[in-house]
């Protein structure tokens, strides 16, 4: 059975759920599973920059497990720009740092009172204040999280000012400038006043038949 994390910005907590076999069996993972949360999570009509707007980041379906070119992550969420359906996926190193984190998905609804960006490690799951963060750039803010975290292996996701400011453009950056780029799902973090995601799980990523998975490979 799988896991994913639930973030209420408005109420600043942060839920680990399970999800049952039956949705791994119909939805699969990755865009499949954030479909079928996303499509149970957020009413009709929902305002796209407004709190009943869910915004997820998941890992690719096969990532982790050795199979060839699967480590992409997606961002999803209903666009501002389309106000249908939202999504955008980047390469990088962020994806198998979702996994790391030892759920699948990290989804986001409600808006916080005020910038933060969400931590994640072995131990710690918490929101925290990004007042500071708040108007840098997304490669000035990757490294300064990065070197708070004092982990190499840190990794961000995050917006920079057109994000802030809603921009119906605006993307999700990680690795220095690789962006999750299409739908305006920057703007969606922005709107929550979602700075960033900063992701230091080290949990291994394990597959059912790793023999398999390289024989095919």
């Amino acid at each position: 059975m799988g896991k994913i994390m639930m973030v209420d910005l408005s109420a600043g907590t942060i839920n680990i759920q399970p999800v049952s076999h039956a949705v791994y069996e119909s939805f699969l993972s990755g865009m499949g599973l954030a479909v079928h949360i996303l499509y149970h999570g957020i009413p009709a009509h929902a305002d796209p920059l407004g709190p009943d707007n869910m915004l997820g980041f998941v890992s690719g379906l096969l990532t982790g497990t050795g199979s060839l070119f699967t480590g992409r992550w997606m961002v999803t969420g209903k666009s501002p720009l389309t106000r249908g359906w939202g999504e955008a996926n980047c390469g990088g190193n962020f994806s198998p740092a979702i996994k790391r984190c030892g759920v699948d998905g990290i989804f986001f609804k409600g808006i916080s009172p005020h910038p933060v960006y969400l931590y994640v490690d072995d131990t710690t799951a918490e929101l925290r204040d990004a007042t500071d963060l708040w108007g840098k750039d997304a490669v000035e803010t990757e490294t300064q999280l990065i070197e708070q975290s004092n982990s190499r292996k840190t990794r961000v996701a995050c917006i920079g000012p057109a994000g802030e400011k809603c921009s119906l453009m605006a993307g999700v950056s990680t690795d220095k400038g690789r962006m999750a780029a299409r739908s305006g799902l920057g703007a969606v973090m922005g709107s929550k006043k979602l700075k960033a995601l900063v992701l230091a799980g080290t949990r291994r990523i394990v597959s059912h038949n790793p023999h398999e998975i390289k024989r095919l490979s």
